[in-house]
């Protein structure tokens, strides 16, 4: 509930309550725009590329791989060869993987939820075996 705000509408108008993260905001627009926001998305057509929702963080419990444009190098950081390479496995794999390792650094809550495809199991096992090797 909102501080400030009474505690019977939570208890008697409210039948779900929904947080947006863990930090305090000076009113409820920003959560209420949050919320209407990731609802809109949902909508069909909203979003240009509908297939893009179902491929959104989340959706499977992992967080997303790092995305990059052009130019090839910025401030002296080049976007990672493999991505250069036109290799759509290739390419895969270290998407898969970013997304593995992004989520076990910085939300590893959400790996054991996570409706992971074959690969990516395979991918966490082996990212996993690395570092206990770098731990002995």
């Amino acid at each position: 509930m909102e501080e400030g705000g009474d505690e019977r509408v939570a208890e008697t108008l409210v039948p779900d309550e929904v947080s947006i993260g863990d930090y305090v905001l000076t009113g409820g627009e920003l959560p209420a725009l949050v919320v209407l926001d990731a609802a809109v998305r949902l909508v069909p057509g909203v979003v240009g590329d509908e297939a893009s929702v179902e491929e959104d963080s989340f959706v499977r419990g992992l967080l997303d791989h790092p995305h990059y444009t052009r130019p090839a190098v910025c401030r002296g950081l080049a976007v990672p060869d493999v991505l250069m390479s036109g290799h759509h496995a290739e390419i895969e794999r270290w998407r898969r993987r970013q997304r593995l390792e992004r989520t076990l650094e910085r939300r590893p809550d959400l790996i054991a939820a996570a409706d992971l495809s074959a690969d990516e199991r395979r991918e966490l096992n082996e990212w996993i075996k690395e570092h206990e090797d770098e731990g002995d």
